[in-house]
């Protein structure tokens, strides 16, 4: 493959989960090239800068001027990412964001517009429904395995994160949360599957407030909770199918993850969200067990982080369709801002925005 075929990225933020990205990035140095990296925190970008071989940045001007970055790869914190999505769309730069796409649906709506305006690709996490396991229980629904889907239950249960993560609190800020940064995972991959949530019921709220950092520099500072830490939503689909959604930073610990999808002719279980090698099985009318679905190719052990970029790549260089577009995102985020209003108001919030998928 020549070079011309490499697509250049340009990492914006180089905290946490910046390493997996360029990881899973180099294996794939046919297709994608880690061109520089900017953060606010100098440090980290010329620690990110030395250990992948690359440019640092002292400014995101800087990047916008490399002509050797094509994409820019936001993984700026929740409340920056529709700023920071924008500054690279106007400075000419494709652009795949971490999630959430945005905080609120006018900034959302911002960076589509503008990418529509510049002619420029949009693409946004979460990307799971590209991996082995997500596209298998796809295919398997798409093939009217379980005959015409009716009931679908998703649970992120995902712990306090408080007690593992160094640095939590914008975790439980605005623009972010367990439906937002977690929820978004079986979010994704649902209207990936089954298409647009038309409408909206939930329960939630800030459940624990006062929280307190367990684990590295600021362990045993306190800080408080502001966006709902504990979200359940019941979603109506366009389709007519039925939804429930659990996301939850209170659970201490829980047996129930994954995602569950009932039809008429059988059921189909998913028993994680995010990881490309989760394990699929299937009971159908008058059996007793699950049984093991295999998957359609060999699974990515966890999750390739890449692979948001890799679609990227294709619809750069051979012009197929992104599968996680901004579009994608921005139902994702509608949808989480209609359970946040539903819960407040105790009644049903209709979803204005709609997402089609491809394939």
């Amino acid at each position: 493959m020549s070079q011309s075929n490499v697509v250049g990225v340009g990492f914006v933020g180089c905290g946490n989960i910046s390493g997996p990205y360029a990881d899973t990035m180099q294996k794939h140095s046919e297709r994608l090239r880690i061109v520089g990296a900017f953060d606010i925190n100098q440090e980290a970008a010329a620690a990110f800068a030395a250990n992948y071989g690359c440019t640092q940045y002292g400014s995101l001007d800087e990047l916008l001027d490399d002509e050797a970055v094509e994409v820019g790869l936001n993984l700026t914190v929740h409340l920056a990412h529709a700023g920071v999505t924008q500054t690279l769309l106007a400075g000419g730069k494709h652009v795949h964001s971490e999630k959430p796409l945005a905080a609120t649906r006018e900034d959302g709506q911002a960076c589509l517009s503008l990418a529509a305006e510049k002619g420029l690709l949009l693409g946004c996490s979460p990307f799971v429904i590209l991996g082995e396991a997500q596209q298998t229980l796809k295919r398997a629904i798409a093939d009217g395995m379980i005959g015409e889907v009716r009931e679908v239950y998703a649970e992120m249960n995902w712990s306090r994160i408080e007690y593992w993560h160094p640095a939590p609190a914008p975790f439980y800020g605005e623009g972010a949360g367990p439906l937002l940064d977690v929820g978004c995972y079986p979010l994704s991959v649902l209207i990936q599957i089954l298409g647009s949530v038309r409408a909206v019921r939930a329960m939630g709220g800030v459940r624990l407030p006062e929280r307190t950092i367990g684990s590295g520099p600021r362990a045993g500072q306190a800080f408080t909770a502001t966006n709902p830490d504990h979200t359940v939503a019941l979603l109506e689909f366009a389709s007519g199918a039925h939804g429930r959604l659990t996301a939850s930073f209170f659970a201490v610990k829980s047996a129930q993850a994954g995602i569950e999808v009932h039809g008429t002719e059988g059921s189909i279980r998913m028993d994680q969200v995010p990881s490309f090698n989760a394990k699929l099985q299937m009971c159908k009318p008058g059996e007793r067990e699950w049984t093991d679905v295999p998957y359609i190719a060999e699974p990515f052990p966890g999750v390739e982080w890449a692979r948001g970029l890799l679609d990227m790549a294709s619809a750069l260089r051979d012009g197929t369709p992104l599968t996680c577009p901004g579009e994608a995102a921005y139902h994702v985020l509608d949808i989480s801002l209609a359970a946040f209003e539903a819960a407040e108001t105790g009644g049903t919030v209709e979803v204005e925005s709609t997402f089609e998928p491809t394939g």
